[in-house]
């Protein structure tokens, strides 16, 4: 459906903190399975169904992720753009 990349922390510790928070406000939302480097998630919002998963670009400060499933009225551009506030204030 979608790939994006979104800057990702080098540092494992900044990567682990980011992450943990990532993950927080995912549960609210939904489930993921997965680690700091790779995993999947699946969520519900009041426009639908969303899933996908995330892996590191290795050799890259980057998170790539692909969206497998999305709300029709949402467009890609409007998530990648929401993923990358959320990451910039985690």
């Amino acid at each position: 459906m979608a790939v994006f990349r979104v800057p990702y922390p080098e540092d494992p510790e900044r990567r682990q903190a980011l992450f943990h928070r990532v993950a927080t406000a995912m549960a609210r939302h939904g489930r993921y399975e997965g680690t700091t480097e790779q995993g999947h998630f699946e969520g519900t919002t009041p426009l639908g169904k969303f899933a996908g998963s995330y892996r590191v670009v290795e050799g890259s400060p980057e998170l790539e992720i692909e969206l497998t499933k999305k709300p029709w009225l949402v467009s890609t551009h409007l998530l990648e753009r929401e993923v990358r506030k959320m990451l910039a204030q985690a």
